[in-house]
């Protein structure tokens, strides 16, 4: 954990943002600062938001000071009331403009400057949702190099992203592209969970990152693990577990995992058991197209008319349940 010391030396500070109690009036946003405990006996948290600012709307900006809330466990703690909140979304990519200072008598010791976006997502039942309505991803394979995010938004489609940068990830807060964050570096090997719940952090700092896939070499027990390291850094960012299609669908979902990928083989199609399957959290189709030229909007097309056939092949007039989404890297 940082000290006051390296903070001011550094310059920046290990800042989370956690979006709190909120609704279209009213949103708390807790601001914290993961600092030793033994450097804040003296040391407060203040600054503001400002905002919102968004390249599609114009919105009469407003401001909203920090209110220092003490030391804590986890370090500095900062409440902000955000009144008339503007939320980000693809369509409106609302940001504000967050910064907070460690103050020590009366003087700024450490200072640094965010763009924040206040993103509401989570589950209910077997979908996805976002601010308030059923969203159902579409995500395709880019690499940060070759991904074009103004011809990703006005396909209405997800960036899919080994361990993204943080240049994409800000492009795409302010550009309204959302992002699907795969757990593993650009070569497949897939981030140790040491190294992950520090990704998870940072990613959760990006309101465009709705959705994080965990490796697929976690055990359930490791699964478990991370989201529970990650439930205070992670806000309303969504983690989702991969299984595999062809085997039957697993008994049970690892604690704290919102929803799972079912990877498809070379064949494209689940094991028939998937057909009976009472999935208790959503779940997302992924295939694994191996070159990003197939993986564009019309594979997910593709896919999703394949899983549609694949559901009604037995004969029956409807399917018992709906996929969520549909991802092709």
């Amino acid at each position: 954990m940082t000290t006051a010391a390296e903070a001011a030396a550094d310059g920046d500070l290990p800042l989370q943002v956690i979006l709190g109690p909120c609704d279209d009036m009213r949103a708390e946003v807790f601001v914290r600062v993961a600092l030793a405990t033994t450097s804040l006996r003296t040391v407060r948290l203040e600054g503001e938001f400002f905002g919102p600012e968004c390249r599609r709307s114009i919105t009469l900006p407003a401001g909203a000071s920090l209110i220092d809330l003490g030391a804590g466990e986890a370090g500095l703690l900062a409440k902000a009331v955000l009144t008339e909140p503007a939320f980000w979304t693809p369509e409106l990519p609302n940001l504000y403009r967050l910064t907070a200072r460690l103050v020590a008598d009366g003087q700024a010791v450490a200072t640094t400057t965010h763009r924040i976006g206040l993103r509401r997502s989570g589950v209910r039942g077997r979908s996805l949702w976002l601010e308030g309505r059923r969203w159902v991803p579409r995500g395709i394979a880019r690499r940060p190099q070759s991904c074009d995010l103004a011809i990703m938004r006005d396909a209405s489609v997800a960036a899919v992203a080994a361990d993204p940068p943080e240049s994409l990830l800000a492009a795409a807060d302010e550009t309204g592209v959302a992002i699907i964050a795969v757990a593993e570096m650009e070569s497949g090997r897939p981030l140790d969970a040491d190294a992950l719940v520090e990704r998870i952090a940072r990613w959760a700092m990006h309101p465009s990152v709705v959705l994080a896939i965990l490796p697929r070499a976690f055990t359930d027990a490791e699964l478990a693990t991370v989201a529970a390291s990650a439930r205070r850094l992670k806000g309303t960012m969504l983690l989702a577990a991969v299984v595999e299609a062809a085997s039957p669908p697993p008994s049970g979902v690892p604690s704290g995992i919102d929803c799972l990928c079912v990877a498809l083989g070379a064949s494209g199609l689940p094991h028939d058991a998937w057909r009976e399957a009472a999935p208790t959290v959503p779940l997302i189709a992924w295939q694994r197209e191996g070159e990003e030229e197939k993986a564009g909007r019309s594979g997910c097309d593709r896919l999703q008319a394949a899983v549609a056939a694949w559901g009604l092949a037995d004969g029956r007039t409807h399917q018992p349940w709906d996929w969520a989404g549909y991802v092709v890297s």
